[in-house]
């Protein structure tokens, strides 16, 4: 049955590569989708559309720290309830926790399903930005308000085993993968001459080994780096370009232009401090892309995507140094094990890491919505 469904997000969907995969899935099964989210940048449009999907903004203040995130939050949240109370609604689907209590709220003022899709843990994502006591408590709030969802959908099985002693129904794993009809496989065995390039592409904040890895190759430039993305360590990143020439800043990319970048490299940077609760449990988007193309992944020991890399054989994991690193670059100098690594994931991403398996676990979710 056709459903009206209202997505909540705390970004500006510029778009989110994970919500508009499953906006996507649900308006290709015939619901209607409207993503209301929150321009935290006030330069988006208020109101827009594409392929079906409508898209609309809440504005509060201008977002640029973590301080001025908290300081907006409540605005944001006020605001998003009173825009959703002027809509036809069958279902709330919110995204992360930043939006579960407008959620639960809209969700028993309307009488409709609550579907909470929990991208992160969140409360763990946050806990190096700001006191333990708020991370405490909003961890407190997430396992009391997620007992008001009729379903729950999770970004991988740590996050889903976290949250299932809390909800009523199994937890329903939908991981960040890619539609494999949309990137062909390629060849990692000699893309480039010389040195191996490597691509980071996502969030230029710290705990992500950005800085340190800079640091690695101005000192000891035994590849290239290429990297894409905004966050606070932008300036740390232009500057590093601006001293090497084995560092290429290209700032923020589309999704689609992220993704020709990533295919034109060598190899992926996909390393998370294992000192952040999330980040252990953490499964980047860049990783399931790289499988699905066929490029060397380099992960992290002791998070979760290291381990998926171990498992699948689709790259080299590492617990961070200087000299590790170093020994991580001269393995994927060899075309050859690129080429082996490469094969591996595409061959994983075929057989479980694709969007045609996650897809049909989120519809048949909605299919099981009373």
């Amino acid at each position: 049955m056709p459903r009206k469904i209202l997505m909540l997000l705390s970004n500006e969907y510029r778009p989110d590569p994970r919500v508009e995969k499953e906006a996507e899935a649900l308006l290709d099964s015939g619901h209607e989708v409207t993503i209301l989210c929150w321009d935290r940048g006030r330069s988006r449009p208020r109101s827009a559309s594409s392929g079906g999907l409508r898209i609309e903004r809440v504005r509060t203040g201008r977002v640029v720290s973590v301080g001025s995130f908290l300081l907006n939050s409540p605005l944001f949240c006020l605001r998003t309830v009173l825009r959703a109370l002027g809509m036809s609604v069958d279902v709330v689907h919110c995204h992360d926790l930043d939006t579960l209590p407008q959620g639960v709220f809209l969700s028993k003022l309307k009488g409709v399903p609550l579907v909470y899709d929990a991208h992160e843990h969140y409360a763990k994502m946050i806990a190096g930005d700001v006191p333990g006591v708020i991370s405490s408590a909003l961890e407190i709030a997430e396992r009391i308000l997620v007992k008001g969802s009729s379903a729950v959908v999770a970004a991988n099985a740590k996050i889903a085993e976290y949250l299932r002693p809390f909800v009523r129904k199994e937890p329903v794993v939908v991981m960040n993968c890619v539609d494999l009809e949309e990137v062909p496989h390629q060849s990692s065995q000699g893309r480039t001459g010389g040195k191996a390039t490597i691509f980071y592409g996502g969030s230029l904040e710290p705990l992500r080994y950005v800085e340190e890895v800079l640091k690695a190759i101005m000192a000891n430039p035994a590849c290239r780096l290429r990297i894409a993305g905004i966050g606070r360590l932008g300036s740390s990143v232009k500057n590093a370009a601006r001293i090497s020439p084995d560092i290429e800043f290209l700032g923020y990319l589309p999704h689609d232009q992220l993704m020709k970048e990533m295919a034109a490299s060598d190899a992926i940077l996909c390393l998370l401090d294992p000192s952040n609760g999330n980040n252990r449990i953490g499964t980047p988007n860049r990783l399931f892309e790289a499988m699905a193309i066929g490029l060397p992944v380099i992960a992290s020991e002791g998070t979760l995507s290291g381990e998926i890399v171990r498992q699948t054989g689709c790259g080299v994991v590492m617990a961070w140094s200087e000299e590790e690193f170093a020994k991580v670059v001269n393995e994927l100098s060899d075309p050859r094990a690129r080429e082996r690594m490469g094969r591996n994931g595409r061959k994983a991403a075929e057989s479980e890491y694709n969007w045609g398996i996650m897809k049909r676990r989120l519809l048949d979710t909605y299919s099981l919505l009373s």
